[in-house]
């Protein structure tokens, strides 16, 4: 059995892992443009395309994630209301 504290804690980290996630494929997204932007000494216009591919690919992993994380809690709920029921 999980102590409530700890299940609390696991869903926080979580919940941040989703955000740094998001970030961190806008920002890698936006250094790849720059550095083919300086490889090929084009204006700034392969970072924001790539900054755009790293915000949509980090969207759609939040998103699949946070539906993912949603199911799990979900299914948990409704484990512990299964159990209560059948305790009375």
């Amino acid at each position: 059995m999980t102590n409530p504290d700890q299940m609390n804690m696991s869903q926080i980290g979580r919940a941040w892992a989703l955000g740094t996630d998001l970030v961190i494929n806008l920002i890698a997204g936006g250094l790849l443009g720059y550095g083919l932007d300086w490889i090929f000494g084009t204006g700034p216009i392969l970072m924001v395309v790539f900054g755009l591919f790293g915000l949509a690919f980090g969207m759609l992993r939040f998103i699949r994630d946070a539906l993912k994380f949603n199911r799990e809690m979900t299914m948990t709920g409704q484990e512990k209301a299964d159990g209560k029921k059948s305790d009375e």
